[in-house]
């Protein structure tokens, strides 16, 4: 980084050096109380030049510590986002397991759409997407300047929370009740769902990545 006082120092000396040879040339070359007179008046000159300069330095400086503080309330506020998302995408992670394999999750096995779809939006794992996609938001406004990249995200991620809670929790054919919900799911294996959740592991790979790359250049 660059010293902002370089600017003003330099001023400084060559107004000095600028003063100083004036007083000798006009020393030097007018003989005579004029000849002092003349030099006095060129000392209040540059005097005068260097009160200018001081002053056009103080305002260079005045400008540039506004500019490094306002970039550095931008630095900070973006980095917050980034930290507030990388809370929330934790939160998803363990609000899925917990909407899936928690004790409660027997109790959605052979649900209707509509009943899913309603649990889904009051459960913590849909107010983890929620919170996610909101910081989403303000990636894409804040951090980036792309008003889609991160909602993309977001709501890709939705989508794919529901696909999967109807695969896994819709009604079944089977007369036969399941003691727990891993031997539920197990029964529900197949080509649809083993998609579906290889869909949301890659994409929740993408985002962990992204939001690495993005938390590192941010604290470069």
């Amino acid at each position: 980084m660059k010293d902002p006082y370089a600017f003003g120092f330099y001023c400084a000396l060559f107004a000095l050096a600028a003063m100083t040879g004036s007083v000798f040339y006009e020393s030097y070359s007018i003989v005579g109380v004029s000849g002092s007179a003349r030099a006095y008046d060129v000392i209040n000159s540059c005097a005068s030049l260097i009160q200018a300069l001081a002053a056009m330095g103080l305002v260079g400086l005045a400008f540039k510590a506004y500019r490094a503080w306002k970039n550095e309330i931008i630095h900070n506020k973006a980095l917050g986002i980034i930290w507030d998302a990388n809370v929330a995408f934790r939160e998803i992670e363990l609000s899925f397991n917990e909407w899936f394999f928690g004790p409660n999750a027997v109790e959605k096995a052979n649900s209707e759409g509509a009943r899913i779809t309603s649990l889904l939006a009051t459960s913590p794992f849909g107010a983890s997407l929620r919170s996610f996609k909101k910081q989403c938001i303000l990636i894409d406004k804040v951090v980036i300047k792309n008003d889609w990249q991160w909602v993309n995200h977001a709501t890709e991620l939705d989508m794919l929370a529901r696909v999967l809670s109807m695969d896994a929790f819709r009604p079944t054919n089977k007369t036969k009740e399941t003691a727990n919900i891993i031997d539920f799911l197990y029964s529900r294996e197949g080509e649809a769902l083993k998609r579906t959740q290889g869909e949301w592991e890659m994409l929740m790979k993408v985002i962990e990545k992204d939001l690495a790359a993005l938390e590192a250049a941010y604290r470069d």
